[in-house]
């Protein structure tokens, strides 16, 4: 199991497959950047012009589980079942002889926010920078270079060097909402929706659900083009029941997907106060995360001491 302190200013990581296991620190960190993966253009630079560890993590967790593969968790997880009995990946990823059943699905991600259609206050009262997106306080990599995950890097950097260059003269300073789509979940989900997109035929299932369910709400229209295009959208993950699994072999001919398995909300995201979370004794459940968001400048306000 890998873990990753967001206040901590060691970076401890414990990789389980590294051999021998070992716990992560800020200098193994700094060796794997500039060592291991030397040959990544730009990569040692932009890490280290982060101003803070918590964006130096969200890279960090991609760079290890797309080298390394296995499973990553921050350190405010807990384990309300193995990872091997989580009821979300049996029959999907894991058979009863804990043995991967498909060997074409290179990444398991679970969803934290699944509420398309809430309101502005809501949004503004929860903080949201978005309605919707795939967590990535856990993260599960049954096998290495996940295309997808290869794909999130590459937009990390590239939009850590637009805001760079956007910068003033003082440099490039981040909030929390550029935390958020930077390096977090943002660009995490959207690296995602976009590489099925992408990848996959127009005649896919996940495709034709994302036409049918868009009703003129605009989805289709990606950020680079003003007109609707057949893609993936939230669709066919809102309100998601049952883990929905696309492997590799789906893709278009000379694409390469990598393949994907969602777990619904309840399997890593239970314990929320929305997107009809179940509590932390849900039946679903296969980890427990606290939320503690204490990387957030607004969580150490005054009104976190009087109102909690």
């Amino acid at each position: 199991m890998e873990v990753f302190s967001e206040t901590s200013t060691t970076l401890p990581l414990f990789i389980d497959n590294i051999n021998p296991p070992q716990l992560i620190n800020a200098k193994w960190a700094d060796r794997f950047i500039t060592e291991t993966l030397a040959s990544i253009p730009d990569l040692e630079r932009l890490y280290k012009s982060y101003p803070g560890y918590v964006l130096r993590g969200d890279l960090l967790r991609y760079l290890i589980l797309w080298y390394y593969g296995g499973y990553y968790a921050d350190v405010d997880v807990y384990p309300a079942t193995s990872i091997k009995a989580c009821p979300s990946m049996q029959n999907t990823i894991f058979n009863r002889n804990t043995t991967i059943t498909n060997t074409k699905i290179s990444l398991v991600v679970g969803i934290e926010i699944d509420e398309p259609f809430a309101s502005t206050e809501k949004m503004r009262d929860w903080h949201w920078v978005r309605r919707y997106g795939f967590l990535q306080y856990t993260m599960y990599a049954p096998r290495r270079f996940s295309p997808l995950l290869r794909e999130v890097i590459v937009r990390v950097l590239s939009h850590t060097k637009q805001h760079i260059a956007q910068s003033h003269i003082w440099g490039a300073r981040y909030n929390e909402m550029t935390t958020l789509e930077i390096t977090g979940p943002g660009v995490f989900t959207d690296a995602i929706l976009d590489v099925l997109s992408e990848t996959l035929p127009s005649d896919h299932r996940l495709i034709q659900k994302s036409v049918d369910a868009d009703e003129e709400l605009g989805d289709l229209v990606p950020s680079y083009s003003a007109l609707p295009v057949q893609r993936v959208t939230w669709a066919p993950f809102y309100q998601l029941q049952e883990t929905l699994c696309v492997d590799g072999g789906e893709a278009k001919s000379g694409k390469m997907l990598g393949g994907l398995c969602v777990l619904p909300l309840n399997a890593w995201g239970n314990g929320q106060r929305h997107s009809r979370a179940e509590g932390f004794n849900s039946r679903h459940a296969c980890i427990n995360h606290r939320f503690g968001g204490t990387w957030k400048p607004w969580r150490q306000s005054w009104r976190k001491w009087l109102f909690g």
